[in-house]
């Protein structure tokens, strides 16, 4: 079974009033290959600038290879 390598767990990410990213729960595993696709203006690249740490998200988690990249506390170390 491949290992699992990205976990995201119900990301939320709001500017203002508007919610950009609603509840994204996902997992990638070693190995995989993935394409985000979607209309224009439905968060793909705010998506992608959250995983990369660029945009910081109003809730959920963002787990790479255990390491919480949400928890600033774990952050920090």
């Amino acid at each position: 079974m491949a290992k699992l390598k990205i976990d995201v767990n119900d990301l939320h990410k709001y500017y203002g009033e508007n919610e950009v990213l609603k509840g994204i729960t996902t997992k990638f595993y070693e190995g995989d290959v993935v394409c985000i696709i979607g209309p224009s203006g439905s968060g793909k690249s705010t998506f992608l600038r959250s995983l990369n740490l660029l945009e910081e998200v109003t809730s959920g988690s963002i787990t790479v290879d255990g390491f919480d990249l949400t928890d600033k506390k774990q952050m920090s170390t």
